[in-house]
């Protein structure tokens, strides 16, 4: 007996959720056996593919991997773009502490039973940098400005109307003076909705793909070799850069609906994340918004560190308010507005205090416009 669309609906829902397990644990199979600790921070490269971007999900704490939905879920969760219906553009500009600016653009269209289709480009400016040599420590005049490039081509569908699917490719491209690099990062998303009270759960690895390594002739030095006769000419040398790995990490998240009426609703969020060069982390937020006008959004995130108090005790493990660099906490709202008969337009905003003293706050605005 054939089925009907529905059963057919049905029956690949429940088989794309037997497989959503497995590939959850195959992920959590593939990272490092050092994933999760503190011992290999700062070992990795392309630190820029981490660099949140989109106001709403920073100011959630970056607890929406199972919430987020149209052209800014290219970055949480590349499931999220098959929401999208009409075509939609962002903008976000981010204010880093150290005068850092990151500056991002992305834009999706919906192109029917074929899927979604998304593009994206995130810049980072560092500001200029004045070049000091040996014979020159206190500058040679010459300024320099890095560059950290990330462009991205991201392709998302509805396998159900339960069951989205993405998957991102991402380039990344860094430059310093005459040295470059370049490599391939992949993202890959999934997002289930339950259709019981809201309640959507998601799963994302990010930024998985080959080595990078610096080359060019910005490491050239001109010098005699030490066993040539001494009045030979000098040979040039270039040294060897070591490579290094992407920050990889696997994201497991869920979001419920904990009030929900015509006016008013009050979203909770919370993910896990296992980070392939740190310690693990543990985020949770709340939304609150007012007909799908006005936002508010508060968050809190803490990391594991592992640590040992001295010869033949146990490992203790802690849960430590943010990381290094951050408080932890964050906050965010934004606006949206109808333009025409089926355009939106929305403003959001997010702003992360550091920890006192180090540098000034994070603050980061967006705008979306769907037409």
């Amino acid at each position: 007996m054939s089925m009907n669309s529905a059963q057919r609906r049905d029956t690949m829902g429940r088989l794309v959720i037997r497989a959503l397990v497995p590939l959850a644990l195959l992920a959590w199979a593939a990272v490092p056996a050092h994933a999760g600790s503190e011992e290999r921070k700062g070992t990795a490269g392309a630190y820029e593919l981490q660099l949140p971007v989109g106001p709403r999900g920073s100011a959630l704490g970056g607890a929406v991997t199972g919430d987020a939905s149209g052209v800014e879920a290219i970055f949480w969760n590349p499931a999220g773009l098959a929401t999208l219906e009409r075509p939609e553009v962002m903008f976000s500009n981010t204010r880093y502490f150290a005068d850092q600016k990151l500056n991002y653009a992305a834009f999706g269209a919906n192109l029917g039973s074929a899927g979604v289709i998304g593009i994206n480009v995130k810049s980072l400016n560092v500001g200029d940098i004045n070049v000091t040599t040996e014979a020159a420590p206190d500058g040679t005049g010459e300024v320099v400005s890095p560059t950290f490039t990330v462009l991205g081509v991201t392709y998302a569908k509805e396998l159900t109307d339960r069951v989205l699917f993405g998957t991102t490719v991402n380039y990344v491209n860094e430059r310093i003076i005459d040295e470059t690099a370049g490599g391939v990062a992949f993202d890959f998303g999934i997002q289930y909705i339950t259709g019981f009270r809201g309640l959507r759960m998601g799963v994302v690895m990010k930024n998985f793909g080959p080595s990078m390594s610096f080359s060019g002739p910005g490491g050239e030095t001109n010098v005699v070799d030490p066993n040539a006769d001494p009045s030979s000419a000098n040979r040039t040398f270039r040294p060897t850069s070591a490579s290094f790995e992407m920050p990889s990490f696997f994201t497991f998240s869920a979001s419920y609906n904990v009030m929900s009426s015509s006016d008013m609703s009050l979203k909770a969020l919370g993910s896990f994340q296992n980070n392939n060069f740190e310690g693990d982390d543990f985020r949770g937020g709340l939304e609150w918004s007012y007909r799908n006008l006005l936002a508010l959004r508060g968050s809190y995130w803490g990391s594991l560190s592992s640590s040992i108090a001295g010869p033949g005790q146990d490992e203790t493990t802690t849960l430590h308010s943010g990381d290094d660099l951050y408080s932890g906490y964050a906050l965010g709202g934004g606006v949206q507005v109808r333009t025409g008969d089926t355009g939106k337009l929305g403003v959001d905003f997010s702003w992360r205090p550091v920890r006192e003293g180090l540098f000034d706050d994070t603050f980061e605005i967006g705008a979306k416009f769907a037409f």
